[in-house]
């Protein structure tokens, strides 16, 4: 990831989470300023973010729900980019459609406010259900878990 131009805004679904948080991070040490979502952004959870070198002159946080399409409007209007983090976790298959109606609110609304790019997170769920791979194997871009295998499995 580049040095931000002045100015550059971008907003990050999820920004109190575990991978938000290390994104805005990264996000404010390269210059960017940043706005980060938050289901209850004023909430007493957030002192990690506020802490953040250039978080008291580059972040702030907002609310937005995935789920909430208006909510996704207000906080993205004005921003270069979105970084997708928010998702659900958990096994329950009742979350598998808010995760995906989520994630189409999010890209659609980026559309809307003009943003240039989105950046879609996952995590270790994507790639890590493939019982041929190796306990030893390095887990980057190229891994995908085993589709057959999910399926077989009710994952």
């Amino acid at each position: 990831m580049a040095k931000a131009e002045v100015g550059h805004r971008v907003c990050v679904t999820g920004a109190g989470g575990f991978v938000g948080s290390w994104v805005v991070k990264e996000l404010l040490h390269r210059g960017y300023v940043v706005r980060g979502t938050a289901r209850d952004p004023s909430a007493r959870k957030y002192p990690h973010l506020q802490t953040l070198e250039g978080a008291a002159e580059r972040l702030s946080l907002c609310y937005a729900n995935v789920m909430d399409y208006n909510s996704l409007l207000v906080a993205f209007d004005g921003c270069d980019g979105v970084f997708h983090v928010a998702s659900p976790v958990s096994n329950d298959p009742q979350f598998v459609p808010v995760a995906v109606e989520g994630t189409k609110n999010v890209i659609n609304a980026a559309a809307d406010v003009g943003a240039r790019r989105v950046v879609f997170t996952s995590s270790y769920g994507a790639v890590h259900m493939d019982p041929n791979r190796s306990l030893d194997t390095v887990m980057d871009e190229s891994c995908w878990s085993n589709l057959d295998f999910c399926k077989r499995k009710g994952i």
